[in-house]
């Protein structure tokens, strides 16, 4: 049995059957997200709904994954009441639309918008263009055309590779309005034409995310060492670093390298350094952070770096003429209180703060000619300083590395759910709505 509460533009949908009830409240205005199945597959569709309550759009992915020179496709669903298609010159139309904000919202004054549109996908949903190329529909999307009836049609949409992936930038000073930076949506509405100026409440709108994702590791370029200390590990990025002074005998030697190059969101990062110091000055501090490197391509002046890790040696001094130093560092980048802007994951249409969200993937461009005046490139990179006394200075080196999501840290995971362990395997689908996935319960046996 289904029961459809309608408070506002808020869908509550209340799903249950003889010996289970299960109640799944809307995360987010107009927006709700319900489970169904397939046989022995577990699936959360993401739905919402125009404000004139006659146009539905469902989603089974919101995430558009791009690696290898290509992208995921968007399958969905469309529900469209049919006194809206009575006159046969109106079509159902879909499109894919990138918004890059480069300003503050509470700062457009006097008609000024810090914000530019592009359409990256168009299509002719229903009746399907004539020239267009008929695909075969997914599982899910039968399963949504079965329950859903005549009314809904299926749709698959795609953009080029070369589309910046999603980046939110987020102000040193407190913000509560629009999401600066890259993000998407896809669009549907029913119009004459494709470019007919719309009324809102004809238009469903939903947020998606376009995520890079590495498949493998670049190998390491190897640097030539004199001494390498023992165990030392060559399967990351690696530097070293010397420092010889004017007026007296010897130097100091840095030496560091990283476990890996690339890292998935949530892994440490281990630093290995070796320090050695034939010198008669002594080190006096040595210090190992993450820097976050931000480039903003539409302005020249658009680039600030902020410290997401840290790490200060306890054990130090580092007497001269022979000292040395072998340590490893284990360092977790996350989001902290910083001065300049920092890159965050996309929300999905909602502003976050500091405190909340997760660093952004690392994004880079391939080539200069390929940079994109929508683009927000990311970098990240360990630097390792070493402060020497006795007048030396400082000497330091930087060891670059990756940060996205790779196929080992996919979305979908693998359900515990002991319920689920006799109805075969059952795959939750993670996302943005974190506060719906903490609450929600895994069963195979919901229904629309």
């Amino acid at each position: 049995m289904t029961t459809v509460q309608q408070q506002g533009l808020d869908t509550t949908i209340a799903m249950s059957s003889e010996d289970h009830e299960d109640n799944e409240p809307s995360s987010s205005r107009d927006l709700s997200c319900v489970q169904d199945s397939l046989p022995g597959i577990a699936h959360r569709v993401f739905r919402k709904t125009a404000q004139n309550n006659k146009l539905c759009l469902y989603l089974g992915n919101r995430d558009v994954v791009v690696s290898n020179n290509s992208s995921t496709k968007i399958h969905g669903i469309v529900l469209v009441e049919p006194d809206l298609l009575k006159d046969t010159k109106k079509k159902v139309f879909g499109q894919i639309t990138l918004t890059f904000r480069y300003g503050r919202e509470d700062e457009e004054v006097m008609g000024l918008k810090f914000c530019n549109e592009a359409i990256m996908c168009l299509a002719q949903i229903y009746p399907p263009h004539e020239n267009a190329q008929r695909e075969q529909n997914t599982p899910l999307q039968e399963m949504l055309i079965q329950r859903l009836g005549s009314n809904a049609h299926a749709f698959s949409m795609e953009i080029t590779h070369l589309a910046p992936p999603s980046v939110q930038l987020v102000p040193a000073k407190e913000y509560n309005g629009a999401p600066i930076g890259t993000s998407y949506d896809i669009r549907v509405y029913i119009a004459e034409r494709a470019d007919e100026k719309l009324q809102r409440k004809n238009i469903v709108k939903m947020g998606i995310k376009v995520v890079q994702m590495a498949s493998a590791p670049p190998p390491p370029t190897p640097t030539p060492r004199s001494d390498q200390p023992k165990g030392w590990r060559q399967r990351g990025p690696q530097a070293t670093s010397e420092k010889p002074f004017l007026l007296s005998d010897g130097k100091v030697t840095l030496e560091a390298n990283l476990d890996k190059a690339i890292y998935t969101h949530g892994d440490p990062i281990h630093v290995n350094i070796s320090v050695k110091n034939t010198s008669k000055k002594a080190v006096r501090r040595i210090k190992v952070f993450i820097v976050q490197h931000v480039d903003v391509c539409m302005f020249s002046n658009g680039k600030f770096k902020n410290t997401v890790a840290s790490d200060e040696c306890a054990d130090v001094p580092i007497p001269g003429n022979g000292g040395s130093l072998e340590k490893e560092y284990l360092l977790h980048p996350i989001k902290a209180r910083t001065k300049n802007w920092i890159a965050l994951e996309d929300s999905l249409g909602s502003a976050i703060n500091k405190s909340e969200g997760t660093l952004s993937s690392t994004v880079v461009c391939v080539s200069p000619e390929d940079r994109n005046v929508f683009a927000i490139y990311v970098t990240y990179y360990v630097k390792v300083k070493l402060l020497i006394g006795a007048m030396g200075g400082q000497m330091s080196l930087k060891l670059p590395f990756t940060l996205m999501h790779t196929p080992s840290n996919t979305y979908p995971a693998e359900c515990k759910d002991a319920s689920c362990a006799s109805l075969g395997p059952c795959l939750m689908v993670d996302s943005k709505e974190a506060a719906m996935t903490s609450e929600e319960q895994c069963t195979n046996n919901l229904a629309l």
